[in-house]
Order: structure tokens, then C-alpha cells, then sequence
């Protein structure tokens, strides 16, 4: 705030500097340095670029079509002169990858060859990628560059799922832990665990810490304050069936009940946090796009300002936070066999969905739903939520 803010302020007029002398000393050598692709101009032009911004943004997609030069090949039969396009293998110092643990790996893996060093920061309980390659695709892959002779070789299963390989479910966060040399005690997984919390009320990690990780983090929030306005972890019981059209789940009472309890609690949620609208203190999070619709809807209908709140499904809100959020989990008391995120090796969605809050995580469900005692995610839930009345 003192000494550091001052340095970074004379850093970046320095390299402002540096930028002008080098642009015009350039301009000077070649006016028509700017429209060169050969490599050397290239790497120059980025090297230019990062005096004024020094890190560059980009997805994994794009980032292969940016850090490219082209390369006279020859000509072709007409005399038309070829080029190819090459990588900048190596061109950029360090390459932070985020929520890699969304990342698969023939998607991410090609830039890595574009930096010189990585870090790679994530979280395998956290959402998964979406693959798009099944297995058996994966495994006539591998018999074909014959890394495997046979399909039922046990390598699939024993190393290359494991250390995150396959197209099929892999990722580069696994990746990247099966790179790393190092290993804290206790872990299962290589690589720095980051343990401090400091986004939820200890109420609500407890619940994360529990579901995926061990107990391995430090809540440093401290417990929620007898002034909080709703409980840290709590349940509203709906009375619903929910309905699949399309191949979309949703249930009425439940997008119902959200509409009519923001009603009811508005002034309560603006006065305790001093906000001017509702809209900014809460979130609201399902496991379906069929619901997130429907909710959206009655919101609209009910003249609630739907694009100020942070609203959508579990995969689109990672990352996200909000002091209040509201969980619409969309099964109804008909529900029969497990719900789609409720498997025991998989915590990642209800862990990330709980984890978005920061003072109250309030579910709108059928209490009937939750299978208390057991071993899977809502089963763990159901214990740590108070129900409460509307």
C-alpha cells in the first residue's frame, strides 16, 4: 500500500517508456514492421506488446492461433508462394492456467509447448470437464499409436485414468498433480493444497471439509454471528413434483416457492445488508437448465431485476459468490433411485454449489429427498441444514 504501490507505479511508466523507444526504433528500421508474420517480427511485436501489458488473457482455444508465425514453404504450381503456420514454441515465460480442473486434456495440453514454465492452479472436486470422448474411443487411440496392444490392457485403468491421460476423463489439473514433484503429508494428490478458507461462514465449509476434502481446511471466517439474518445452513421444505420436458427437469412449487419467500424476506435481505436492491446480496443456483429457465421466468413475472442477479446452473457459477444463495434442487417426492450428483466419488457438484455462499446457503426442497445417514453428498447435507418456515 506504501512502498510496493509506488515501485509498480514508476514500473509500469518505465516500461511505458521502454515501449515508445522500442516502437519508434522499430518504425524507423522498417515502417512495414507491423504487417510482418515471419518469426522474428513476431516474437519482437510481442515482446513490444508486453512492455504495456505484460500478461495476456486468453482460453486454450485461442491461445495456439495467437502465438503463431508463418514460414515460406516454397510455391505452388502457379508460382503463388506458400506459407505455413508454426508455433511460438517457448515464447511466453509462465503460463497460469485457472480452473484447470475444467480443462480436458486435448483441449489444454497443445499450450503448454508455447511457455517456458507453468502453474497450474485448480480443483478435482470441484466441476468437472464436459467430455465429449467416450472410452472406447479412447482406448482405440492408444491401440493405434500402440501405446496399448490390446483393448482390456489394464494400463488404461491402473495409469493412464489415474494420471489424468484420457480424453474420456482426464483433465489437466490431474495432469499437472501427476507432474508435480512435490507432495504434502496427508494428500492423496500431489501438488500445494491451498487449506485457508476464508469466503464461508465455518457452518458452511464444515459441510465442503466433510463432503471432499478431509477435513484438510482451515475455516478462518470464524462461525456466523448471531446478527446474521438467516441460518448459516438451512432447508425450506417444498411440497413438489418435478416434471422432465425436453429432456429438462424442473418443479414449479419449488420455482414458486423462491419467488414468493424473496417477496416475503426483500426489506428484511436490504435492510441487513444496507443494499439498495435485493438483487445484489443474492444467488441463485440449480443442477438444471429446465429449472434455471422456469425460475427466471416467475422472477421476470414477479418484477424482480433478473439481470442483477447471479443466477444459473452449478457448472456456470463456479467461481462465483454471494452472500446469500438460494439452492433450488429441483427433485421432487417422487423421486425414485439416486439424483444425477449424488454419487459417493463424485462430491463435486453439491460441494461447489455450497461453497458459492458466503453467509447463508438456504435450499428450497422436499425434505423427503434427503437420505440422512448415508453416505452420499445430500445425504451429508441433510444433516448440517436446519429447516426452517417460510
Amino acid at each position: 500500500m506504501t512502498l510496493r504501490h509506488r515501485a509498480f507505479q514508476l514500473a509500469v511508466h518505465y516500461w511505458e517508456g521502454k515501449w515508445i523507444l522500442e516502437t519508434e526504433k522499430a518504425w524507423k528500421k522498417d515502417p512495414e514492421h507491423y504487417r510482418k508474420t515471419g518469426k522474428q517480427a513476431t516474437i519482437e511485436r510481442w515482446q513490444r506488446h508486453a512492455m504495456l501489458t505484460p500478461c495476456f488473457v486468453s482460453t486454450f482455444f485461442m491461445a495456439p492461433k495467437f502465438f503463431t508465425c508463418c514460414k515460406y514453404s516454397g510455391q505452388d504450381e502457379q508460382g503463388k508462394k506458400l506459407y505455413d503456420t508454426i508455433p511460438l514454441y517457448s515464447l511466453a515465460d509462465l503460463l497460469i492456467v485457472n480452473e484447470a480442473g475444467q480443462v480436458t486434456p486435448e483441449v489444454g495440453a497443445a499450450t503448454f509447448a508455447l511457455a517456458k514454465q507453468a502453474m497450474v492452479v485448480g480443483d478435482v472436486k470441484q466441476i468437472e470437464p464436459v467430455w465429449s470422448t467416450t472410452h472406447k474411443i479412447d482406448k482405440g487411440n492408444l491401440k493405434k499409436a500402440r501405446i496399448i496392444r490390446q483393448y482390456h490392457d489394464q494400463k488404461i485403468e491402473e495409469v493412464y485414468s489415474p494420471k489424468g491421460f484420457l480424453s474420456s476423463d482426464g483433465s489437466i489439473m490431474k495432469m499437472a498433480q501427476n507432474a508435480s514433484a512435490y507432495q504434502e503429508k496427508g494428500l492423496h494428490e500431489r501438488g500445494v493444497l491451498l487449506v485457508e478458507h476464508r469466503r464461508c461462514y465455518d457452518e458452511i465449509i464444515h459441510y465442503c471439509n466433510e463432503l471432499a476434502y478431509n477435513g484438510q481446511l482451515k475455516a478462518l471466517k470464524g462461525n456466523a454471528p448471531d446478527t446474521n439474518i438467516f441460518p448459516p445452513m438451512c432447508l425450506i421444505h417444498v411440497e413438489g413434483r418435478s416434471e422432465v420436458k425436453n429432456k429438462e427437469r424442473s418443479n414449479r412449487t419449488e420455482a414458486e416457492a423462491i419467488v414468493n419467500w424473496l417477496t416475503a424476506n426483500r426489506k428484511k435481505i436490504e435492510l441487513g445488508y444496507k443494499k439498495s436492491k435485493l438483487e445484489d446480496v443474492i444467488g441463485i443456483i440449480t443442477p438444471f437448465v429446465g429449472q434455471k429457465k422456469l425460475i427466471f421466468q416467475y422472477l421476470r413475472k414477479a418484477e424482480f431485476d433478473v439481470n442483477r442477479i447471479k443466477m444459473g446452473t452449478v457448472h456456470a457459477l463456479q467461481g462465483a459468490e454471494c452472500p446469500v444463495i438460494l439452492f433450488s434442487m429441483a427433485y421432487g417426492a417422487d423421486q425414485s433411485g439416486s439424483m444425477f450428483f449424488d454419487r459417493e466419488d463424485k462430491p463435486n457438484m453439491l460441494n461447489v454449489a455450497v461453497s458459492r455462499a458466503k453467509d447463508s446457503f438456504v435450499v428450497f426442497a422436499n425434505r423427503g429427498i434427503f437420505n440422512n445417514g448415508t453416505d452420499t453428498p445430500s445425504g451429508l447435507l441433510g444433516t448440517y441444514l436446519e429447516e426452517v418456515l417460510e
